[in-house]
């Protein structure tokens, strides 16, 4: 019998605890193990749950989700977290990828959405709707928040063209939102052989995120 995913939800509305309580414990192997009401409760709610994936929502009203986010990535062995963004996509999640999430998904994403992003960032990937992507990229360039660099798109530009054919094949397959699994099984290559070429973009990228790879392949044209 497989382990259930052992998952923490931190949201200060209660009827949004709720719903993801009843879709996460549908799904059959995730388990909700605790709550929370807002980011000072979680470090606590961490250490006595140990839950391998946070479902992490980013506007509370003592300590935002960002906050709690960088506290958590201090701890030894995190767990992985799910940034939660509502409607309006602004440069809060960026934030929350930069302090360490692993992924984000919107709250109007389909309730199986979140089953499938708990899952993937459970495994060690990661998984985001193209459209959300797209739509952080946009809220984001030329905010406080958007890279330092003189012209954040140029930058990225000359960044795809260091990479190899392979790893702009892979890249591209990355920011669609695929897993190392399903790169992997397109392509016949081994997962090992994936994680590989991912780790060399990061690199060349310069960044250290799945999510932040996938936004370099926007800003650089590899993808549309």
């Amino acid at each position: 019998m497989t382990t259930p995913i052992d998952v923490l939800v931190v949201d200060d509305d209660p009827f949004v605890r709720r719903g993801l309580f009843d879709i996460l414990t549908a799904a059959g192997d995730i388990r909700v193990v605790a709550e929370a009401d807002d980011g000072d409760q979680v470090p606590s709610k961490v250490a006595l749950h140990r839950p391998r994936v946070v479902l992490m929502d980013l506007k509370m009203r003592r300590v935002g989700g960002v906050e709690a986010i960088t506290a958590l990535m201090l701890q030894p062995d995190p767990p992985r977290v799910v940034a939660m963004t509502a409607l309006d996509v602004d440069d809060l999640v960026l934030e929350a990828i930069r302090a360490g999430a692993h992924s984000f998904i919107r709250k109007d994403e389909p309730p199986q959405s979140f089953g499938m992003a708990v899952r993937a960032v459970a495994a060690g990937t990661t998984l985001f709707s193209e459209q959300s992507l797209r739509e952080i990229v946009a809220a984001t360039d030329g905010t406080s928040v958007a890279p330092t660099t003189p012209d954040a798109w140029a930058d990225a530009v000359r960044a795809i063209t260091t990479l190899s054919a392979r790893e702009s094949e892979i890249l591209r397959a990355l920011a669609s939102g695929a897993t190392n699994a399903v790169i992997a099984g397109d392509l016949y290559l081994s997962e090992t052989t994936v994680k590989t070429h991912v780790s060399h973009i990061y690199t060349k990228l310069r960044v250290t995120t799945r999510v932040e790879a996938a936004m370099e392949a926007l800003r650089g044209g590899l993808v549309a």
